[in-house]
């Protein structure tokens, strides 16, 4: 038998064992439950026994089969939609597939066409970026897609070596970008995984790409999302496993994930108004009449519309009725897009982009009169005035709450903060930091020299908590008293940390005392009893406990560590789930 008929015998056997069928996972619009999408998902079975994807496409590859199960999956994908699903399709396909001449646009074209799917609605999903060895060979193919009308999609960004460097690539090509499980699975719980989430969602959303987070299995996961990142679609096992077609199509979800901010504008409750993507624009028009409110949101199909109707009503003269009266909607949107608003585009309010920073730069870019927030399946419009005046209050009040000398936040914000760190899922850290003798110190150097070494140790806080890049919160609970707060550090590690801060602290506070003082290794000072004595130069008690949401609580804890700190000679550090007391040599 020649190697010919070998490679054939072995690619009839292997079709012949293999079995394919198709399930489907939905992609969940976060405000409604809506199913936006379905990403089609091939199951194979080979000689009657299920096996990973990645292994049949191993042998297929070996076999020179990868193209022809491709397109298998595809067509499967396509025949066993839902009958009447009108949302998106997301197809799998590999890079290199991509300029197959096998995988020719033509030839998805037809299938859609057989199958009578518009390609409007079906996403080419592009998966393992990593493989990508010739950008401009893939830009090329993408753009021949583009041009039949397919949506294009990158799955998980951020995984590969070079998925960035393809983002570049294709910006102003992609149409949705989906960030990967191994990131959104556990961001909760852990502060890297939120960062990166953070900075790789504001990137997608400024290149016009919609954000899919894969992987959503835990509704702490969830709520990070949506209160946080302002997440509008995911999908994962939180909604659903993957299902057969038939069971797929009577899925109902529900989303109910609430804001946790509190006191924010109150905002209007937005009507939204449910049409065909084949209803006249006349219907549209008469609909409209019976509103009362200004503003309201037109659901066609899977897009959604902000429509400002005060706008609608003295733009469109009777030359435009007449001419697009009897017109279906999907069409005068195309033709009105001044006045039918993508709702994505509107700026929108989520717990991240309400701090007072994000906010400011928010309310000084946007030159919409309105913003959006979403909450618990409801949407609400806050006018631009309304969060000014909101940006007015958040300012003053935290202004009102930092201490006046050294501008870290006091009391309130760090009771804030320990709840806020505590709702957050993770165990986090307290530490009381607090001058020895200090008050000796003010009485005998006087009150400028009091409050220049105050000064002096918030800078050194401040400093600290920079080089540790987000995971501690300096906080000054007045006179010599400061806390921090800290989490996302291992206690061995944060420990060593301390102990260096302590050092830190020590020699940065020998340059207030005198010289003959720093000579002589003490001061000459009055006691509590008013009784001169001597006192040791620049010594600092720091005392560590376990966080808890309750500021009282830990106030009441590190106030009896700190004692058994103050009793040993020189600097040093209480730690509680230690029980022991540790010093650095001077």
């Amino acid at each position: 038998m020649s190697l010919n008929s070998l490679k054939d015998t072995l690619k009839k056997d292997f079709l012949g064992k293999l079995e394919v069928s198709t399930c489907y996972q939905p992609i969940v619009h976060l405000v409604d439950g809506r199913v936006i999408g379905l990403e089609a998902l091939s199951r194979f079975k080979f000689g009657g026994s299920l096996v990973p994807a990645i292994k049949i496409f191993q042998i297929a590859s070996d076999l020179n089969l990868v193209t022809e199960i491709d397109c298998l999956c595809r067509e499967l994908a396509m025949r066993e939609l839902p009958v009447g699903f009108q949302g998106y399709l997301f197809l799998n396909t590999f890079p290199d597939h991509l300029n197959s001449t096998d995988f020719h646009g033509c030839d998805t074209v037809k299938l859609a066409e057989e199958y009578e799917l518009d390609p409007k609605r079906i996403a080419l999903e592009i998966a393992e970026v990593e493989r990508v060895k010739d950008i401009n060979l893939l830009r090329t193919a993408l753009d021949r897609y583009k041009r039949y009308g397919f949506l294009l999609c990158i799955d998980d960004l951020g995984i590969g070596y070079n998925s960035l460097q393809v983002l570049l690539e294709l910006e102003g090509m992609l149409d949705f970008i989906k960030l990967p499980r191994e990131l959104v699975a556990g961001s909760a719980r852990s502060k890297i995984k939120y960062q990166l989430l953070k900075v790789l969602s504001e990137m997608s959303l400024n290149i016009g790409a919609k954000v899919i987070y894969e992987g959503v299995e835990h509704e702490e996961d969830l709520k990070l999302v949506v209160q946080e990142l302002g997440g509008q679609y995911a999908q994962g096992y939180y909604f659903s496993k993957p299902l057969p077609g038939q069971e797929v199509e009577h899925l109902q979800i529900k989303v109910n994930i609430k804001w946790a901010e509190k006191n924010l504008p109150e905002g209007n409750r937005l009507e939204v108004l449910q049409l065909d993507l084949e209803e006249r624009f006349g219907n549209f028009l008469r609909a409209t009449e019976k509103l009362a409110h200004r503003y309201v949101v037109l659901q066609l199909g899977q897009k959604e519309y902000l429509i400002d109707l005060w706008k609608l009503k003295h733009s469109v003269g009777d030359m435009e009725k007449n001419l697009y009266y009897y017109k279906p909607l999907k069409d005068v949107v195309l033709r009105m897009d001044g006045l039918f608003l993508e709702l994505d585009s509107v700026p929108q309010l989520t717990t991240e982009t309400l701090k007072v920073q994000k906010l400011y730069h928010a309310l000084i870019s946007s030159n919409q009169p309105v913003f959006v927030r979403r909450e618990g399946g409801e949407i609400y419009l806050v006018e631009k005035h309304l969060l000014v005046k909101y940006l007015y209050e958040r300012l003053s009040q935290e202004l009102l709450q930092r201490n006046p000398l050294t501008q870290l936040p006091g009391n309130t914000a760090l009771q804030e903060k320990a709840k806020e760190f505590s709702e957050f899922g993770q165990d986090f850290w307290a530490c009381y930091v607090d001058l020895d003798n200090f008050k000796a110190f003010n009485d005998a150097y006087g009150f400028y020299a009091g409050d220049q070494m105050i000064k002096k140790v918030g800078v050194i806080l401040s400093s600290f908590a920079q080089r540790m890049e987000g995971k501690v919160f300096v906080g000054h609970v007045g006179g010599d008293d400061f806390v921090l707060l800290i989490r996302d550090i291992p206690v061995e590690e944060l420990v060593r940390e301390l102990l260096e801060l302590l050092r830190e602290l020590q020699e940065g506070l020998l340059e207030f005392y005198s010289p003959e003082d720093r000579q002589r290794g003490y001061f000459v000072g009055k006691d509590r009893e008013e009784k001169l004595r001597q006192f040791p130069l620049a010594t600092v008690s720091m005392a560590l406990v376990k966080g808890s949401p309750d500021m009282v609580d830990i106030s009441k804890r590190c106030a009896q560590l700190k004692r058994k700190a103050k009793s040993h000679p020189g600097s040093a550090l209480a730690v509680e789930h230690l029980n022991q007391i540790l010093t650095i040599s001077s």
